[in-house]
């Protein structure tokens, strides 16, 4: 558990790619904490069961814990934290904490990685529905809910007004929970990020959700990764692409794990060089090759508004790179680039290396399970050296063993 209060800062997305999810406010609430503890107390203790389960003792001493260190409004009761792990949370925790929330003022809400079922978003649904609603940022990925916790969620998201972050990553929806979060994008105007990776979501469900981002004129970011795709026509492909050529609100898209070939590559360059408001891509994981990444190379010397592009686990090679390398000495918009594990080796990552001595706005780079041989590993020393490239935005670092030149792997920020 975390509290903020205040004035909010603009969220940030993907909590998979180490983004938080939850709105951020600063100042001191410790009486707005003390309240909500004495609130989910006296919700618990309507059952005397229940307050002497394990979980209870759980949950009181984080919230104890985060009292202690109180910075703002946010509720984190994910269960893969340490004092969770072996208590998850199921659906008569999130009753009675869905009473204690009413009024409290909280504004981001984290129960992911839980043992929360249909009846515990059903629950949480009615909560949503309340105009004393507060929260902003609603966490329920990798939960145990379904295709009738979708539905009713998404019933409540079509009169709530407060929420505008929502992640249900891991989440089972299937085909009729995936349309009817559709279904609700149609009428909600508040949501600005979604997460909907891993959810089971078909072709059915990517088309709908396609042909809905045409009109919707809120949603920023959205994650639709790892669907169930089956067809190797590529239709959802096809649909994202007609509708990235009409949507003007959409900053961030994650097609990972969509069997994108370089046919649907083509397909999405082609209608990416009328949108000038996408500014990250993240297309790795599918089906890429040297062809596509001609195509992305035709586009980044086109498209002035892709900040961030990435293209990891696919298979461009050298020659794919090199045409990317060949795009970017026009290209002064891409800032970040993935090209982890294409099979690239000294020929295609050197040609980058030169490119990046003419290109002045590339700053973060990942190539990491890439070919890295001598010389490859000589030119990245010598960028890091004369600081064209800094190490917290490369995810390798150079060492020497015995005169001899090699590239460590490292995070980047």
């Amino acid at each position: 558990l975390i509290l903020y209060s205040g004035s909010v800062a603009p969220p940030i997305f993907e909590s998979r790619r180490g983004y938080s999810l939850a709105p951020r406010i600063y100042g001191n609430v410790a009486k707005m904490a003390n309240s909500f503890i004495a609130a989910w107390q006296s919700c618990a203790f309507e059952s005397t069961e229940y307050a002497k389960g394990s979980t209870y003792s759980a949950i009181l001493a984080l919230l104890l814990e985060a009292e202690d260190n109180t910075s703002g409004r946010e509720l984190r009761l994910q269960g893969n934290q340490p004092g969770l792990s072996k208590n998850r949370l199921g659906d008569n925790d999130v009753a009675v904490l869905c009473e204690a929330l009413s009024g409290s003022g909280h504004l981001s809400l984290n129960l992911s990685y839980n043992d929360i079922t249909d009846v515990g978003i059903a629950t949480l649904a009615e909560h949503l529905k309340d105009s004393n609603c507060t929260l902003r940022s609603v966490n329920l990925a990798y939960n145990d809910f379904g295709p009738e916790g979708a539905e009713a969620l998404s019933s409540a998201l079509q009169f709530n007004t407060s929420v505008s972050v929502l992640c249900v990553d891991g989440c089972k929806l299937g085909t009729a929970g995936g349309l009817q979060v559709a279904a609700m994008l149609q009428v909600n105007r508040t949501i600005l990020q979604l997460s909907l990776a891993n959810t089971d979501l078909d072709t059915e469900c990517i088309i709908a959700m396609a042909t809905v981002l045409q009109g919707n004129q809120s949603l920023q970011r959205v994650d639709l990764s790892r669907p169930l795709l089956h067809s190797k026509l590529e239709e959802s492909t096809i649909h994202l692409s007609r509708m990235l050529q009409v949507n003007v609100t959409l900053q961030e898209l994650s097609l990972c794990k969509h069997i994108i070939t370089d046919t649907g590559v083509e397909w999405l360059c082609r209608h990416l060089r009328e949108n000038h408001t996408l500014l990250h891509l993240d297309i790795s994981c599918n089906s890429l090759s040297r062809d596509g990444a001609g195509h992305l190379a035709t586009l980044l010397q086109a498209n002035s508004s892709l900040t961030s592009l990435n293209i990891s686990s696919n298979r461009i090679e050298d020659d794919g790179l090199c045409s990317i390398s060949r795009a970017l000495a026009s290209n002064h918009a891409l800032t970040r680039l993935n090209v982890c594990s294409n099979s690239i080796g000294d020929k295609g990552l050197c040609s980058l290396a030169d490119a990046l001595q003419r290109n002045s706005t590339l700053t973060c780079l990942s190539i990491w399970g890439n070919r890295l041989g001598g010389p490859t590993c000589k030119v990245f020393q010598q960028l890091l050296e004369s600081s064209r490239l800094l190490l917290v935005n490369v995810d390798v670092q150079p060492y020497e063993v015995d005169g001899v030149v090699y590239l460590a792997r490292s995070d980047v920020k």
